[in-house]
Order: C-alpha cells, then sequence, then structure tokens
C-alpha cells in the first residue's frame, strides 16, 4: 500500500479501540481535503470512476433496469437527476438506485482484491445524484467518492477478511456500501462530526443483502439498495434525524451483527498511510470475480494453439476454494445463474473465443455446443491455488492434452488493467447507447474529473 503523509489526524500513533472507531473513521473523512490525498491515491480514484461509469452506461439498456424504471416512476418524486442511458430523470432517490442497478447488472463492476466487495457503483451513483442537486465541483466530488470507496474496502476487510470471519452468507457489497455511500454523500453535504456519525447510524440499520440472492436480478438490487440507503441517510443526519453514534462498534452494532471476529484496527487504523482503494480492481469479463482467472487461462490456450473446442474431451480446472464456493452451478437456467457458472464461462471462452456480454446471454446459455461442453468440465478446490490463479488441463479426443497455469490473471492487482484496457472496456459497453463521439467525449470528461467546475456534466452527457 502507497504511504505518504495525510491529512493531521489526532492521536494518529495510537491504535482504535472498539469504542471508537465510528469517530475516527468520521474525524479523517472530516479533515481529509483533494490536496491530502496523494496522487496515486487519486488516479486510482479515476480509474474506478472511469470503469463503473462505462459499466453504468453499458448496463442501462437491461431489462432488469427497465423493469425497475416501469415500476419505480410512477411513484418517483420530480425529475432531479439523470437516469444514466435512459433519457429521463427522476428525483436522487430513485435515480441513485437505478443507476447503481445499472453499474452492477452484468456483475462487470470493480471488485476489492482482497475483501471481494463492490464499491465503485454505489458511492458513483450517489454521489452524482446529489451533484445534480446541488453544485458540486468534480474536484470535490472525486474526494468523497474516494473517501466512500475507502470506507466499504476498509469496513468489508474489518469485518471479513483473516483475522476477521464473517458469515459467507451476506453479500459484503450490500452490507457495507450503504455506509461508504452515506460517508461520501455526508462530505458532499457538509455534515459535522455529529450529523456524520449519526449519518453512518442510519445507513448500518439498514445494512443488507443475503448471498442467496447471488444468480437473480437482485444480485444487482443489492448494490443499487446500498446506494440509495447511504444518500437517503446523509440526507436524514442532515435534516436532523438521530442514531447511535457508535452503530459500527458499540453493542449490537454493525459489526457485532455481521462478524463472528472483526479487525476493527483495518476499519480505523493507519489513516493516511494505508489506502485500500490501491487495492481495488478491474474485471475484463462480466461475471463473477472468482472466475476470471479461469477465463483467461481459456482465452490464452485458445490464442496459442488454435485449439478446435469441439475436439476436447474433458476440461479439468484446479481453483481456490471460493469458486467453487461462489460458481459451482453446472447448467445455469438464466444470465444471472450465468454469472456465477464457472462452467458457462470456461465452455463459451473456448468455444468462442472470447467472454463479453454477448457470452452471459441467455442465448449462449442455451447454445447447444456450449451446453455439452459444460458437461465435460469438471473443476475441484484446491486451497493451494490463488484467488486470481488456476490451473487447467485439456484433454483432447486424440489423446494429447493441453495446460495452461495462470498464476495471475488479468484484471487481478498483480496484472492490472491499463488505462487504455479500462477505456477499451469503456467502448465496447457504451457501443449500443452512445455514439463513438459521444462515448469518447464522455470518458474524457471522466479523465479530467477534478477540473470540471459543474461533476454533474459528466452524468447529464450520458443522458
Amino acid at each position: 500500500m502507497h504511504n505518504a503523509p495525510g491529512p493531521p489526524f489526532k492521536d494518529a500513533s495510537a491504535m482504535p479501540t472498539t469504542t471508537d472507531a465510528t469517530s475516527r473513521v468520521v474525524d479523517y473523512v472530516l479533515a481529509t481535503t483533494a490536496d491530502s490525498l496523494p496522487a496515486p491515491v487519486r488516479r486510482e480514484a479515476l480509474r474506478t470512476f472511469v470503469n463503473i461509469v462505462g459499466c453504468t452506461v453499458g448496463g442501462s439498456q437491461h431489462d432488469a433496469v427497465a423493469l425497475t424504471e416501469a415500476a419505480l416512476l410512477p411513484f418517483a418524486g420530480e425529475g432531479q437527476a439523470t437516469l444514466i442511458g435512459r433519457g429521463r430523470k427522476s428525483d436522487i432517490l430513485t435515480a441513485s438506485l437505478i443507476n447503481c442497478l445499472s453499474s452492477s447488472i452484468y456483475s462487470f463492476d470493480d471488485t476489492h482484491a482482497e475483501a471481494i466487495v463492490h464499491p465503485g457503483g454505489p458511492i458513483m451513483a450517489a454521489v452524482l445524484a446529489l451533484a445534480e442537486r446541488r453544485p458540486t465541483h468534480g474536484r470535490d466530488l472525486l474526494t468523497a467518492f474516494t473517501l466512500g470507496v475507502e470506507v466499504v474496502c476498509r469496513l468489508s476487510k474489518a469485518i471479513s477478511v483473516p483475522p476477521a470471519k464473517a458469515n459467507i452468507a451476506w453479500s459484503q457489497t450490500g452490507i457495507t456500501c450503504g455506509i461508504g455511500a452515506a460517508v461520501a454523500a455526508g462530505k458532499l453535504l457538509q455534515l459535522d462530526a455529529r450529523a456524520m456519525r449519526r449519518a453512518i447510524g442510519i445507513a448500518a440499520s439498514q445494512a443488507a443483502g443475503v448471498r442467496a440472492m447471488i444468480g437473480t436480478m437482485c444480485t444487482g438490487m443489492m448494490p443499487a439498495h446500498a446506494s440509495q440507503v447511504g444518500l437517503r441517510a446523509a440526507i436524514l443526519a442532515q435534516g436532523g434525524i438521530t442514531a447511535s453514534e457508535q452503530s459500527i462498534e458499540g453493542r449490537h452494532g454493525f459489526a457485532e451483527c455481521f462478524a463472528q471476529q472483526t479487525e476493527l484496527s483495518v476499519l480505523a487504523g493507519a489513516f493516511g498511510e494505508r489506502f485500500e482503494i490501491l487495492g481495488n480492481t478491474y474485471k475484463p469479463y462480466p461475471c463473477g470475480i472468482v472466475v476470471q482467472p479461469m477465463i483467461d487461462g481459456c482465452l490464452q490456450l485458445k490464442g496459442e494453439t488454435a485449439i478446435d473446442a469441439h475436439a476436447i474431451e474433458t476440461v479439468h480446472i484446479k481453483a481456490h476454494p471460493t469458486a467453487l464456493a461462489l460458481c459451482d452451478r453446472r447448467h445455469p437456467r438464466d444470465e444471472f445463474e450465468g454469472q456465477v457458472s464457472l462452467y458457462q464461462w470456461v465452455a463459451a471462452a473456448l468455444l468462442r473465443g472470447k467472454a463479453g456480454v454477448a457470452e452471459g446471454t441467455e442465448a449462449a446459455i442455451a447454445d447447444q455446443d456450449i451446453v455439452a461442453l459444460r458437461e465435460r468440465i469438471t473443476a475441484v478446490a484446491d486451497p493451494g491455488v490463488a484467488p486470481d490463479a488456476t490451473d487447467i488441463t485439456i484433454t483432447l479426443r486424440d489423446g494429447s492434452t493441453l495446460k495452461k497455469q495462470v498464476a495471475h490473471c488479468i484484471g487481478s492487482k498483480d496484472r492490472p488493467m491499463t488505462d487504455r484496457e479500462i477505456e477499451i472496456k469503456f467502448e465496447g459497453l457504451a457501443e449500443d447507447v452512445l455514439t463513438p463521439d459521444k462515448t469518447a467525449a464522455v470518458i474524457r470528461d471522466c479523465w479530467r474529473l477534478e477540473s470540471l467546475e459543474d461533476a454533474a456534466a459528466v452524468v447529464r452527457a450520458v443522458a
């Protein structure tokens, strides 16, 4: 992690205790300015922002987004904030939900390498909606966005990454991102310390997300709910609504509810020295993060050997245990189950030589060649295989074998996507929504967010 001087912070050398974590987070957030964030941190925040805006544009045309819009807009307030890619506006709370849903619907969003949480969408949707309601300089928006993402990643690590221990049934994105969105929105609203603590408490009281929903439209609805919850929490706190001011560490609070064992020093320690946003990563393929190494390996084999997938007898995969725990679905029933099916993505990559949105559609899932190849794939959990690695052995019908070991897949912390690769991803996602010229202009504005007098110009350009 990056080491650099940070903003003033009271008793910075003291280890946080279980009785002051919320206050320490708030003190840091309120003291932080754009100038106190190191350049590499601001750059990674921009990369996260560019990536997630692209995901939002691409997901805006999905049927689940259209269904949500049709269900909610009759009850929405006046048009204050843009529904990205939808050509209309709604109140800011509805916009935060729908825009975040667009960002996550293809499971193409950013992922913190350790916590396996997806912070970008909920924070982006909340701050952009608020920026359309009150004029906001891009520099201030990026600072708030950075802090929201940072808090999400720290909080998720504090309750789920060893030595912390959480129940895998909780969706980390669902339960933590509302608090991050509250922090980011509260920063833009210039809440004082007491109101910010209450905003965190209001958001914590509505934290939700169960992993049983993965493989349904609610996969994207959980982060969308978190975005709306966080934005609403900050607004309510500004309006005087009270909440516990020790909501994270207090008795029967957030940490106790959602973790069997916590490590709150990860949340509230080393501010200004350790930046978890530097561990954020971006997916090259629209599916569960744990499947990315297998896709990468199969595409490498396809490119190196010109393999005829119809000649494959068996495919044997060694993967990190989490991949089997989350994506062991041999025959998904629809695209949402397909997003978390390692068999679908391995078969599609080997047969088609690509792994884009089209390979996750219901048409691809029903493709009989893909169905047949899924049957010939075996996957075993191997604790010796890293989360961003895999070991693939393909046996052909003539008895010959092909092998591929992936030490670090593209998009991982050790093989990050380049700025240009993120742009190419954005361009592909925007292809059916914006003209090429408009896409290029939006990408340029995203990269120069810090210099924009009106940060909302970015979102209005993708209406």
